[in-house]
């Protein structure tokens, strides 16, 4: 699959361009044409203007310049060349003020001929409209001086001083006053010739003359770079394709292919590939983006037989962009027939771009992208899942047939890329493509050889995968159930096609909230930006002109004077000078200031203790390393404090009493505490406000408004992938899947999301997900009867920990849950969560820590204490969950002696051999060892509870769809009538995800809600 670019500017020749014919051989420049002592009659139409510097043509009456021509010349053939010419010079807006100019003698206008004759070809000089022009133009006019046709081929300069200067390349112009005495014209050969007038030639008389002299030769646009030797070799081997591929560019061609592909080779197998032009796939989605120029289909059946279309013919390219819409319409009932398999490289990508031209792709058999994954899903270093990266792996292709080139597929550009060349003609390091309609115009051969390689490679790619993952053994919770190729067709071949489906439905987003809260996350930027500088400016005056989004100018701020981590005797400077937008345009006296002004930072405080640094050594300014300066401050605090004057000082605030929760950071101390520590604690969480409202801005609200990832019905499709390593759903065009937690939500992002008029979202998510299949793999008694009771769980984890809390319950001091009863508004004694809130905020961290297996030193930096007393919190968690501790040591085995763990569902995560590396690299793997089963199990739940809702009939006869899952959550749009029964059918499907069932040793708990928007369902 080759994606076009966005289409290049056209080029321009550069200036002094000039006719094949306009060369120092013409006699043009010999023979002097007598000038006319009379004007010529003003042509109709025009009237007599001023000129200005911006003007096509201009006249000066000064000695040294005397006139310049502007002209567009078209170098298509000679004869359209002077039509178009001619007919610019006498329509121009100016024509009379410059014709009336030369006659009056103030701008003398000589037209000259070379002596020797023409070496150009001039056929097509006597062309009728040449003739049929001069009934059209005064008599006196500039082409009708010339007595014959012959001299239509020849321009005209000034003499006296300069030539007029003459660039067009493309039908493009660019126009420049000539200056000075050299002049250089540039013919349509690419070839440059420099002429200076040279005032060293003498007459017959012994006086000084100028006359054109040739000085050199260069080339004035020189041709592409040549192809690398690197590219040659490649585009050799590519070419032997040629051979094997039938083109298909009419109606009649395509209809006798649909026919074999229908009927004599409709139980082969067929891989499909496409080329695609306007599209940027890095930030448009192909839903709605993308035009189909070609695609090509190669095929073969069980027995690796390929299909033969006729003289050796065994691969299809089918020429979209000349043959037309209709010659792809004509396979219609080929992409749309359920019962052809076709096998795709990126099948997402390629069925949405056939899909924008009206035909429905079905009959999905593979994606070799997907097998991939499946076989191996850590090639993310190793090659990567590019068609090009797995052909060329002599590890996935097991071997190459002879339709292929030794080597697999090559990229497009090593086959089509040059370099660039720079002015003074060498070859530049950037390597450029040109767009796929060029290539495939101009290199047809090799783009067909290109575009078919893709299908070819692609089903020799499905069948060594095919091959491999037939050979490796399916374990589903402990259970041999076959092949790994049997999973893949009974989970991920139908899953992908879900996958296209979501993508192809997208979530309808409301532009218009999103519009608004824009505004308001920009004016509350505003607010913290401005909060900074003010409490900044008291101890550094142009602190108020700052750039806040500088770390160097916050650093200068915060740390100026410091010494660096990493080398010893180099300090930051105490003060520095920067250069900032001026926003102030007009000064005192009523003039333009200039865009910039310069301002001095000063070091504000002395000792800010810090403990994150960046890698060159200076103290970083990063938003953790902010918020640890600030303290715990909540958002809602942050611009309670007002910066006051120190008289004030003495006065009762009570906005100055800050929530108990709120606990200062290290600014606290250093700016001397009391009032002005709260003030520096303050401001620099406004600093951080700034992070993360634009954070916020870039990441979410802007680029859900964009027009490139949005079809224009308002509904956003973003592209849904397998391609992370433990199987996560990945998202991107734009991220859906990366929304902000809900209790960081601040502009309630979410509730952009919404269903459409007379329909209605269900959001149902599993609840503790991860921690409950770390309990089913680890058959963990503790945690099966805390989720098998209910309720809290992290209370309970917190109750196990602790013997203290434990006592609490067992007196019925605290309550482990409570469930209201009618007329009861508050419990008969504290909650557990609330009585013991900061044990239980240690025992959730553990929890969901110990899934992603972290150790002590990493708990310790999460809470900011010694490594003993985190391995002391550590050992009272598995005090009672031995069970945890004994399977994350198999885990370790497993990676240290097989090097791949397993899913629940038998999926496995490959690592390298753990005894070339160091003991930090090997505590990495081992840690992913342990969170690899826990995360893609549960990617596997979610995978099997997709699978189960779009199995369900009674949802599809309701009208219901599915949209988009996130982690453990799914969405889904349909009528609002039929919404609580639907809701409740989705809630049944997730709970028993396995075919109608639950084969966990612990319940599934799904929580799921209706609303017209995401936020509200939340």
């Amino acid at each position: 699959m080759a994606v076009a670019g966005p289409a290049p500017a056209p080029l321009l020749r550069c200036r002094g361009s000039a006719p094949p014919w306009f060369a120092s051989s013409s006699p043009f420049f010999s023979r002097r044409r007598a000038r006319r002592s009379s004007p010529p009659p003003a042509l109709s139409g025009c009237r007599r203007q001023n000129y200005s510097h911006s003007s096509d043509m201009e006249v000066r009456g000064s000695s040294t310049f005397k006139l310049g021509f502007y002209a567009n010349l078209n170098v298509q053939n000679i004869a359209q060349e002077w039509l178009v010419e001619s007919r610019r010079l006498f329509y121009l807006r100016t024509v009379n003020s410059v014709t009336n100019n030369i006659f009056k003698g103030t701008t003398p206008l000589r037209a000259e001929n070379l002596q020797n004759e023409l070496s150009e070809d001039r056929r097509g000089l006597n062309h009728p409209s040449l003739h049929n022009l001069r009934e059209f133009i005064s008599s006196k006019s500039i082409v009708n001086r010339h007595e014959n046709t012959e001299l239509v081929r020849h321009s005209m300069i000034n003499h006296v001083q300069s030539v007029f200067p003459v660039s067009a390349v493309n039908n493009s112009v660019k126009q420049s006053m000539p200056r000075g005495p050299n002049v250089t014209l540039r013919d349509i050969s690419n070839t440059e010739a420099v002429l200076e007038l040279d005032d060293k030639v003498h007459d017959g008389d012994d006086k000084k003359v100028k006359k054109p002299v040739v000085k050199k030769w260069v080339s004035s646009l020189p041709p592409k770079a040549s192809f690398s030797e690197e590219s040659v070799k490649a585009r050799k081997a590519l070419a032997g394709i040629y051979n094997k591929v039938l083109v298909v560019d009419n109606i009649e061609s395509a209809r006798t292919i649909v026919q074999l592909l229908t009927t004599k080779y409709k139980n082969f197998i067929h891989a499909c590939d496409t080329e695609v032009s306007n599209i940027n796939v890095k930030e448009e989605t192909p839903v709605g983006h993308g035009h189909v120029t070609c695609f090509s289909i190669y095929s073969a059946n069980s027995n690796a037989q390929v299909a033969d279309f006729g003289n050796g013919k065994t691969c299809i390219w089918v020429d979209v962009l000349d043959g037309g819409r209709d010659v792809l319409m004509e396979f219609a009932p080929f992409f749309e027939d359920p019962s052809i398999k076709k096998v795709w490289h990126n099948y997402s990508f390629d069925s949405h771009v056939i899909e924008n031209h009206g035909i429905k792709v079905a009959g999905f058999h593979a994606d070799t992208m997907h097998l991939a994954r499946l076989w191996d899903s850590s090639r993310k270093t190793d090659g990567g899942y590019s068609l090009e990266g797995l052909t060329n792996d002599r590890r996935v292709m097991d071997a190459v047939l002879e339709d292929l080139p030794n080597a697999g597929k090559t990229s497009m550009k090593t086959i089509f890329g040059r370099k660039k060349v720079r002015k003074d003609g060498s070859e530049g390091k950037v390597i450029s493509v040109d767009p796929v309609e060029k290539l495939q115009r101009e290199d047809k051969e090799l783009w067909i050889c290109y575009s078919s390689l893709d299908s070819m490679s692609t089903l020799r790619l499905y069948e060594s995968l095919k091959r491999k993952l037939e050979t490796k053994e399916w374990i589903f919770d402990g259970c041999p159930r076959g092949t790994m190729y049997d999973f893949y067709e009974e989970y991920w071949r139908p899953f992908g096609a879900i996958l296209v489906k979501m993508e192809t439905e997208g979530m309808l987003v409301d532009r218009g909230y999103l519009s608004e809260i824009e505004k308001a996350a920009i004016a509350e930027r505003e607010v913290a930006a401005n909060k900074f500088r003010k409490w900044a400016s008291k101890y550094c005056p142009d602190a108020k002109y700052m750039n806040v989004n500088s770390d160097t100018q916050i650093r200068q701020l915060l740390f100026g004077g410091i010494e660096n981590r990493h080398k010893s005797g180099e300090t930051w400077p105490l003060s520095k000078t920067f250069k900032v937008p001026n926003e102030e345009t007009v000064d005192t006296e009523g003039k333009k200031t200039s865009k910039y002004r310069t301002i001095k930072l000063c070091s504000i405080v002395e000792d800010l203790k810090i403990d994150m640094f960046t890698p060159s050594g200076w103290p970083s300014v990063s938003g953790d390393a902010l918020r640890s300066l600030a303290g715990k401050i909540p958002t809602e605090h942050i611009y309670t404090m007002d910066d006051c004057d120190e008289d004030s000082s003495g006065s009762e605030d009570p906005e100055q009493e800050i929530d108990e929760n709120s606990s200062y950071g290290t600014a606290y101390e250093a700016f001397g505490g009391g009032k002005k520590g709260k003030e520096a604690c303050h401001a620099i969480a406004a600093l951080c406000e700034i992070c993360s409202i634009d954070s916020l801005i870039s990441n979410f609200i802007l680029p859900l408004q964009g027009d490139h990832i949005s079809c224009a019905e308002g509904r956003i499709h973003c592209s849904l992938n397998i391609n992370t390593e433990t199987g996560r759903l990945s998202a991107r065009t734009p991220n859906l899947q990366n929304q902000p937690a809900l209790e960081k939500d601040r502009y309630k992002i979410r509730q952009a999301f919404v269903a459409a008029p007379g329909n209605s979202l269900i959001v149902a998510d599993y609840g503790q997900l991860e921690l409950r299949i770390l309990a089913h793999l680890t058959n963990c008694k503790s945690m099966l009867d805390a989720f098998k009771a209910g309720g809290d769980f992290h209370s309970r984890t917190a109750m196990n920990m602790y013997q203290h809390i434990r006592d609490a319950v067992d007196e019925k001091k605290v309550l482990l849950e409570w469930h209201p009863q009618p007329g009861q508004e508050k419990p008969p004694v504290p909650l557990l969560k609330d009585a013991f809130g900061a044990e239980r905020r240690k025992a959730k961290m553990l929890n969901f820590s110990i899934a992603y297996g972290k150790t002590a030193v990493g708990l310790s930096r999460d809470w900011k204490v010694s490594v003993k007393e985190a391995r002391d919190t550590l050992k009272l968690w598995y005090g009672d969950r031995k069970e945890v501790l004994a399977w994350q040591k198999r885990q370790k085995k497993l990676a240290h002696e097989k090097c791949e763990v397993y899913t629940l569902l038998g999926r496995s995560r490959r690592f390298p051999n753990l005894t070339q590396f160091g003991p930090g690299q090997r505590g990495h793997i081992e840690r992913a060892a342990i969170n690899a089963p826990v995360q893609g199990s549960a990617a596997d739940v979610a995978m099997c509870a997709m699978l189960e809702i779009e199995r369900d009939t009674r949802l599809k006869e309701l009208g219901w769809r599915l949209l988009l899952q996130v982690h453990d959550e799914v969405i889904l749009e349909g009528p609002s009538e039929s919404a609580e029964t639907a809701k409740a059918i989705v809630v049944e499907c997730m709970s028993k995800p396995f075919y109608g069932t639950n084969i966990l040793n612990v319940d599934l708990a799904v929580d799921a809600k209706c609303a017209k928007s995401w936020y509200a369902a939340k």
